[in-house]
């Protein structure tokens, strides 16, 4: 009746140069060649036998990199997930994750729509099963976003336990939870205006926060003692589990993956522990109780996703300021919102439905080969396309993708606006104006940095967002 589910969120930014789909040199992550190849090497190849003993979840864009560069690391980690199926009831131990790790909260309708089916059919492509469970960029939620995951038949993500607002038992009334206070120990129900439903599992956050910050993950013997020590001794089933960035494991603490290896060795030795995974754990023993969720809510930002659109105060403890995260969005989404209905125009007369073309261009990311792009053109286009037209379509297809591509999370995540994160971001713009300029006939250029150059870098060396561009820009 005790089980356990350790979860490991493993991403990296994206950091292809957008005109030449390859990662450029990154002098910052010496020795190696860039930041994906150095975290390889101190993580992600670490964990191989890790994988299928836990729970996680890769970034598609991640994967995509695995593809290009480590073929066998992705080999690695989609055989693991197939292995978990054998030892948690024929549930694996991945979970799919939005594309583009947008803050799903923020993206309009559409967007998000497409950011959860593109995460669904790479996940779909890559491990050769349905996802059961998907992961929330920076865990950022909504009822919005909740209902977009059920209507596409995700049965489960996991929060923060400071992102629960009330909970009802089945049998009484709503309790106030909004102090963290939610027992993590099983999963609730999430009752959606639509009259669906979805599993929610809110982690046990003190202990992750013992795991990412407070050096268990350096031990493995006492990492075991510690997540064994978090059970009660109430009866009927209980679930302790933990969710970090999977980067945790030898990474951020070097040796990590070894001290969870050992952990988990030891938690398998012990009978009074079972591990397990989330499906395997709700095909098992579904929720009882209800939850309300805390709206805009995430596990990195206590206010209301303020850290990726204004100054909240979180990453600021080196007394800089992130102003320059608001005339960042307006950028971004004003960019957005310029090419859409022009965009749509253009492609109308040519397909069928342009945004469900869109939700279906992620078959041509993983596949490019001219025989998907044909069963694409007929399933999609209203007539056949001459060989110029497709040339074009196909352009503008890629102007979609930069545009989803712009909504990266990352480039307002730390602390300043010339990090690297930053500039991949306005990168991926600078190739959606480019080629909205030159497919649409559109003016994107100047009321794009008219706006990004009232974003300011904390280094007076940088200068403001048209400064950071145009350096950008020049290294391409």
């Amino acid at each position: 009746m005790r089980n356990l589910c350790i979860h490991g969120h493993f991403y990296q930014p994206p950091r292809e140069n957008p005109w030449t789909d390859r990662v450029p040199e990154q002098p910052s992550a010496a020795p190696f060649h860039d930041w994906n190849e150095r975290i390889a090497a101190e993580c992600y190849r670490p964990n191989a036998d890790n994988y299928s003993r836990m729970s996680f979840n890769f970034g598609p864009t991640l994967l995509h990199w695995f593809e290009q560069e480590q073929p066998g690391l992705l080999r690695t980690v989609v055989e693991a997930d197939r292995e978990a199926r054998s030892g948690f009831g024929g549930h694996g131990s991945a979970m799919a994750q939005a594309w583009g790790h947008a803050i799903l909260p923020l993206c309009t309708d559409r967007d998000r729509r497409t950011q959860v089916l593109w995460g669904l059919r790479e996940f779909a492509h890559r491990f050769g099963r349905q996802a059961e469970g998907f992961w929330l960029p920076e865990t950022a939620v909504d009822i919005a976003t909740l209902e977009t995951l059920s209507l596409h038949g995700v049965s489960f993500t996991v929060l923060s336990p400071h992102q629960a607002e009330a909970v009802r038992p089945h049998d009484g009334a709503w309790v106030d939870v909004r102090d963290g206070s939610i027992d993590p120990r099983k999963p609730y129900w999430a009752d959606l205006p639509s009259g669906r439903r979805i599993a929610l599992f809110f982690y046990d956050g003190a202990l992750s926060a013992e795991i990412a910050f407070g050096g268990l993950a350096q031990d493995g013997t006492a990492l075991a003692e510690r997540l064994k020590a978090a059970f009660t001794g109430a009866e009927g089933p209980q679930l302790v589990h933990v969710a970090t960035d999977g980067e945790t494991y030898g990474h951020h603490h070097a040796g990590g993956d070894r001290a969870l290896a050992l952990a988990l060795t030891l938690l398998a030795r012990d009978g009074e522990v079972r591990p397990t995974c989330y499906g395997e754990y709700l095909e098992r023993h579904p929720p009882k109780d209800e939850v309300r969720i805390l709206e805009r809510s995430s596990w990195s930002c206590d206010h209301e996703l303020g850290r990726w659109t204004r100054h909240c105060g979180c990453a600021s403890d080196d007394g800089t300021r992130q102003d320059w995260r608001d005339p960042l969005r307006a950028a971004i989404e004003g960019l957005r919102d310029s090419i859409a209905g022009a965009w749509e125009a253009r492609v109308s007369n040519q397909l069928h439905d342009p945004w469900a073309a869109r939700d279906d261009w992620i078959v041509l990311l993983f596949d490019p080969s001219r025989a998907r792009y044909d069963r694409f053109l007929e399933r999609h286009a209203v007539t056949r396309l001459a060989p110029a037209e497709r040339r074009e379509m196909a352009q503008l297809f890629e102007l979609q993708q930069r545009l989803i591509q712009t909504e990266t999370s990352c480039a307002w995540f730390f602390e300043d606006l010339a990090r690297i994160e930053t500039v991949q971001v306005l990168q991926y713009a600078a190739r959606a104006i480019e080629l909205g300029e030159h497919l649409l006939g559109l003016d994107l250029s100047e009321p794009f940095l008219t706006t990004l150059a009232q974003a300011r870098s904390n280094d007076a060396e940088q200068g403001n967002g048209r400064d950071v561009w145009r350096r950008a820009i020049s290294s391409r």
